[in-house]
């Protein structure tokens, strides 16, 4: 494995891969290595810092119901398109 894979680096990664995927805002995470999404790009679709999407993909934090929203309906734009 590199040592960063499109703006993650190896450690984020494995925090990302440890998180509860259970949890919506960590499933993302993971699809978004799995894509190589850089999180720049879901930070600005769902109108946030990088920062705050990295905390979410960990379970540092839990996104608001609003921005919940916006990440379901992320995931389910992603599993609609081809890989």
């Amino acid at each position: 494995m590199t040592n960063e894979i499109r703006g993650y680096s190896y450690d984020m990664v494995k925090r990302i891969k440890a998180a509860d995927s259970a949890i919506p805002s960590v499933r993302l995470g993971l699809v978004c290595i799995e894509r190589n999404i850089p999180v720049s790009e879901v930070a600005e679709g769902l109108n946030v810092s990088r920062q705050t999407v990295y905390a979410w993909f960990t379970g540092k934090f839990k996104p608001r119901h609003k921005q919940m929203q916006k990440i379901e309906q992320m995931l389910a734009d992603f599993a609609a398109a081809p890989v």
